[in-house]
């Protein structure tokens, strides 16, 4: 007998008191259904195919639980794919080389809002993730602050490319291209990020996510007025790019 069978069995033993083989019990009332020539069911067998019939419902509800459990545990489900929160939008992510997580986080609703980007209410941010419990590397620090550090432009052939800068400049540089989805310039990389350009191909090696990108780079700046009020902010002693 297999594990159902067995567990059938007991349950008829604990409820008549007797040893059945539920197999045979349920193959009897099969071919009883089947061939009507077939002589009946002894008057005292009966109650016997009742009960049968009871626990196996009940064995079959105790399966797709467990097999309900099992799927919602499985270990596939837990697998990060970005670094923002569970309810933020995620304008781009992928794996780096060094296995951490890229990502661009912004707050929920952000690709939604209709208004300039200048007006969005909202905040964005690059983050990279580390190892587990430990808090992931974002920027700008104030998620509020990133139309400072964010912008995008559009090249002569229409294609559309996102900019990260630091003060110093831009260092990270987003698009849709198919080869190099994202590349970095060292130099400008804030202190103390695991992030550096690599010489044998794109920044990113595996679980590109870029399928919100655009909308994501419709709500930042453009490069002109990104520049214009950095030159704003410096004629009036703040700190340009």
């Amino acid at each position: 007998m297999d594990r159902v069978d067995l567990a059938l069995g007991n349950g008829l033993s604990n409820l008549t008191g007797s040893r059945i083989d539920p197999r045979s019990l349920l193959l009897e009332s099969a071919a009883i259904s089947l061939f009507p020539s077939h002589k009946p069911m002894p008057a005292s067998r009966k109650p016997f195919l009742r009960s049968a019939l009871m626990l196996l419902g009940a064995l079959g509800l105790q399966a797709c639980a467990l097999q309900t459990t099992q799927t919602h545990l499985s270990p596939d489900a837990a697998q990060l794919t970005h670094a923002c929160q569970p309810t933020e939008t995620v304008g781009f992510s992928c794996e780096l080389r060094n296995g951490q997580l890229l990502s661009l986080c912004a707050s929920p609703g952000f690709n939604d809002f209709k208004g300039k980007p200048a007006d969005n209410p909202g905040y964005a941010y690059l983050a990279i993730s580390t190892k587990q419990g430990k808090k992931p590397y974002t920027y700008p620090p104030n998620p509020q602050d990133y139309k400072k550090h964010m912008y995008f432009w559009v090249s002569i052939s229409a294609v559309p490319h996102m900019f990260v800068s630091t003060d110093e400049g831009a260092f990270l540089h987003l698009s849709l291209d198919i080869d190099s989805p994202a590349d970095v310039t060292n130099e400008y990389v804030p202190k103390g990020w695991p992030l550096a350009s690599s010489e044998t191909g794109s920044l990113c090696t595996n679980q590109i996510n870029r399928d919100s990108l655009d909308p994501f780079m419709a709500q930042m700046l453009k490069k002109a007025d990104w520049e214009k009020a950095h030159r704003d902010t410096a004629r009036q002693g703040g700190t340009g790019r």
